[in-house]
């Protein structure tokens, strides 16, 4: 079997699974507040083909819809529009909701190197990790890369997405019926902001917020943390209930001095005599940060205060809070990178949300051919590593290697 035809056996089967899907859940499908207002795009299984300037007044009529063409993937606008099926300079724009993106694409861990794959599309060279700039072979710049979840990166995600939540709510004012949580299906979460006081910001003035949620033109001596024993320093009344940035500094330099242990310390990046004295100090003090912070020297608040104002910030993608016609993953829908479902999570719930077993859509069996994969988890099982092999596998880890790529199905032989 030819590459494009392991290709298109494994579209099929993916696509196969999906429509079972959407008609045995299509009343699982969430459509938005004031659907008629929204245009919806479809990510289509034919190669690149993007279905765009739909609308639909009503869930049944969306659902049915969906039946019809099974999508990869189905999106709607977070922005309302007077005609939503015209072309974009004619929709007559009237609003948006606030919404923000954050995936493990954005952080920084560790686990990447381990199951993220790049390769050269010159040279076939390749490596583990993001992909390099320039190719150290032959010193292309197109790769192709396959991206994995796993616990590590799916947890920081939520951390993420938690730390948001906390300071739209602390922040902003706004309250928990306004923010409104979703599982991308993938490495992710999806924040939307259903609120009047937002819906009409433009461009630039979601700009703004998302300078203030990402740190951008923070001055410490504007906040008085420059350093402690400055006269004019309020460092040493710093507080976990001080408003704004102070507080969530305060938060978390709490974090590092009371709490995190000496390997979470040197992953932060911290020189070892910094952790030392913050060990010592726990041991000796260790009930709050008011005394650390009075007797601490220059060069160790300097670090300790960088590394804070970095824990305090909010990774997410900002273009898409800005960009006021965007399109956002619909909840209920399946994800075509995963085949996991996009699912609302209530914010309650979040500590305790697991997306690797509660957004599993597939049941029963499928036998495929595994070209390569690592080792990942899925429906509360681990899988892997694979290589060159057939196997038969539950329907959601097959079918997530099929989105992934990575293997294609294995025609039985008739008996």
């Amino acid at each position: 079997m030819d590459n494009e035809a392991k290709h298109r056996a494994g579209r099929n089967m993916i696509k196969a699974r999906f429509h079972e899907y959407y008609r045995r859940n299509r009343e699982n499908i969430t459509p938005p507040k004031s659907m008629g207002q929204r245009e919806f795009g479809f990510l289509l299984f034919v190669e690149g083909a993007m279905l765009r300037h739909k609308s639909f007044n009503q869930p049944s009529e969306l659902g049915k819809f969906i039946e019809a063409t099974v999508p990869s993937d189905i999106y709607y606008s977070a922005a309302y529009y007077m005609d939503p099926e015209a072309p974009m300079d004619r929709k007559g724009w009237t609003g948006s909701d606030l919404i923000f993106d954050i995936d493990a694409d954005h952080i920084e861990t560790e686990c990447k190197r381990i199951h993220d794959k790049w390769r050269c599309d010159t040279c076939g060279a390749s490596g583990g990790g993001k992909p390099p700039i320039i190719c150290p072979k032959c010193k292309g710049q197109r790769f192709t890369e396959t991206t994995w979840m796993c616990r590590e990166c799916l947890e920081e995600a939520k951390n993420e997405a938690s730390k948001l939540i906390d300071l739209l709510i602390r922040d902003f004012g706004m309250n928990h019926e306004e923010v409104n949580l979703n599982f991308s299906g993938h490495r992710g979460y999806h924040i939307h902001v259903e609120s009047e006081i937002f819906k009409n910001l433009g461009s630039d003035e979601r700009k703004e917020i998302v300078d203030y949620l990402t740190g951008v033109g923070l001055d410490l001596k504007l906040l008085n943390l420059s350093y402690p024993t400055d006269e004019s320093d309020a460092s040493g009344k710093l507080t976990s209930h001080d408003p704004g940035w102070r507080g969530r500094i305060a938060r978390s330099v709490e974090e590092i001095v009371l709490r995190m242990d000496r390997e979470p310390l040197g992953k932060l990046g911290l020189r070892r005599e910094v952790i030392e004295s913050i060990i010592e100090y726990r041991k000796n003090i260790g009930k709050d940060i008011s005394e650390f912070i009075k007797d601490v020297e220059r060069k160790t608040w300097r670090q300790i205060i960088h590394k804070a104002v970095t824990m305090a910030k909010v990774n997410i993608d900002t273009v898409v809070t800005t960009d006021i016609h965007r399109l956002i993953r619909l909840p209920g829908t399946l994800n075509g990178k995963t085949g996991l479902k996009a699912s609302k999570v209530n914010i309650k719930d979040l500590p305790r949300f697991d997306p690797l077993k509660e957004t599993v859509a597939f049941e029963g069996e499928e036998t495929i051919h595994i070209e390569e994969a690592p080792r990942f988890e899925i429906g509360g099982e681990e899988y892997g590593p694979f290589k060159d092999i057939d196997e038969t596998l539950p329907a959601h880890a097959a079918i997530l290697l099929l989105c992934k790529g990575s293997a294609y199905p294995v025609v039985k032989p008739i008996v």
